[in-house]
């Protein structure tokens, strides 16, 4: 996995985490709030066009032939 799939997939894992307990985790009198949802999502989107992006890289350009009929 390059690093760009490593932190896409920790993104996706936070925010299913954040999907199944919540954003706020409160114990006793202290509470922890998690990354906001929209941050996560922007980041989730650059993180995918960056995979796309490594994968397209090593799949070589695009060669287009025309035909001539």
């Amino acid at each position: 996995m390059t690093a760009a799939q490593n932190r896409l997939a920790q993104v996706r894992a936070s925010i299913t985490e954040i999907l199944a307990s919540g954003q706020r985790i409160r114990k006793g009198d202290r509470e922890v709030q998690r990354a906001e949802m929209a941050s996560l999502r922007i980041l989730e989107e650059q993180y995918t066009k960056q995979v796309n992006q490594e994968a397209a890289a090593l799949r070589g350009r695009n060669r287009i032939s025309y035909v001539s009929i």
